[in-house]
């Protein structure tokens, strides 16, 4: 039985925790400093937009190339091009801000899913919901902290140390990654395979595709969350809505103890039925917030359902896709969250102008009674398909 629990898994976790605390430090603030430079709110809003659409496409190409190509190369070369990207924010006009968010964006696709597909090949298959669970973990503790601890230092200082911090943990993350072992492909080894790099047909895993599409569902609650809570606690006279992601925080970090080993013992279904009621129950509570044990409320139900439902969504896409496609499993995953802060964005955007940010996260719970709907459905067909190949094997004996 291999050990979950190798030098190289560790280092590479410690990677991508300094890798997306660095990324989600930029998140909330970027915008704001192109405003702060003398930007539009069409220019602000360029600068999420663009850098979301190149990551997008960036990371469909990167997840198959991983498949084919040594992980390093590609991680070391994403992760260069976020700290320099970074470092060219404290001196460029907004134009030029612009133009390199989007050059960040590949660097952002390149990095994050090259370190999935690592961390995939590391995890051995009977620890697939530990293991993944664990690095899912570093991602959403970066994203429900690293932004709150942002806005503090934009707000009581300036931009280019949010920057400065942001260089210095991806160059952590790049001396951590000296210390992982990284595993040669099969392509690798075949020199005489002449198989193009890059076949369009082969980006995205049609395996993970139905985890990616409740992904997408789900990260549209996220999208609502992670760029909107501030504006939320605002509208109800909320000053300390921060609070919401310290609960959050906290029950994911729960649930990591248990969900992964029982997805490993039990499947899916036990896992991501009961986390995506506390998602929509976490959103529902949200929406009527108006004082700060409510929060605590709401953020515990959800904190506790996404914890246990993005992860073994992940776990899943991989789980169900051939080994040799690992890489464009988790850049078809990952695809689906970036697809989904684009669209969310705009459309969560637009009911929370035209009504409230309490409607809106009112409005947004239903995209996780579709989720339901859809993954109930798939359950449905998978269980008639097991009856169906059952009957066949009985008539055949």
């Amino acid at each position: 039985m291999s050990k979950l629990w190798t030098k190289s898994y560790i280092f590479i976790l410690i990677t991508n925790l300094f890798v997306y605390i660095g990324f989600y430090l930029l998140v909330p603030t970027l915008p704001a400093f192109a405003k702060q430079i003398g930007g539009s709110s069409l220019q602000a809003s360029l600068v999420v937009s663009g850098f979301s659409i190149s990551s997008l496409i960036c990371r469909a190409i990167t997840g198959h190339a991983a498949d084919k190509l040594e992980k390093k190369p590609i991680l070391l070369i994403g992760l260069v091009i976020l700290a320099l990207c970074t470092f060219s924010y404290t001196f460029l006009p907004i134009s030029a801000v612009i133009v390199i968010r989007i050059l960040q964006g590949v660097g952002w696709g390149m990095a994050s899913t090259t370190i999935a597909a690592v961390v995939s090949d590391m995890v051995p298959s009977q620890q697939r919901g530990e293991g993944m669970g664990y690095y899912s973990l570093s991602m959403i503790i970066s994203m429900s902290l690293a932004p709150v601890a942002s806005i503090i230092i934009m707000n009581n200082y300036r931009f280019n140390l949010v920057a400065m911090f942001s260089i210095i943990l991806f160059g952590i993350g790049i001396i951590s990654l000296q210390l992982v072992t990284f595993r040669k492909n099969k392509f690798q080894r075949n020199k005489g395979n002449k198989e193009k790099i890059i076949v369009l047909r082969d980006v995205f895993e049609k395996k993970a595709l139905l985890p990616s599409l409740l992904c997408f569902l789900l990260a549209i609650t996220l999208c609502g969350i992670m760029s909107y809570i501030v504006l939320f606690g605002k509208e109800i006279k909320l000053s300390n809505i921060w609070v919401y992601f310290i609960g959050h925080v906290s029950m994911i970090l729960v649930t990591r103890s248990f969900v992964g080993k029982l997805f490993d013992k039990k499947g899916h279904t036990v896992v991501i039925i009961p986390g995506a009621i506390s998602m929509t129950i976490g959103l529902i509570i949200l929406s009527y917030v108006h004082s700060v044990p409510t929060l605590v409320i709401a953020s515990l139900f959800y904190g506790f359902g996404y914890g246990a439902v993005q992860p073994s969504l992940q776990a899943w896409a991989v789980n169900r896709s051939p080994i040799e496609r690992r890489g464009a499993a988790n850049g078809t995953f990952l695809s689906s969250m970036d697809l989904s802060f684009t669209i969310g964005s705009i459309l969560l955007s637009y009911i929370a102008e035209s009504k409230s940010y309490a409607i809106m996260y009112r409005f947004s719970s239903i995209f996780m009674i579709i989720f339901m709907f859809i993954y109930g459905v798939a359950l449905l067909k998978e269980r008639r398909a097991e009856v169906y190949k059952e009957d066949l094997e009985e008539n055949a004996s």
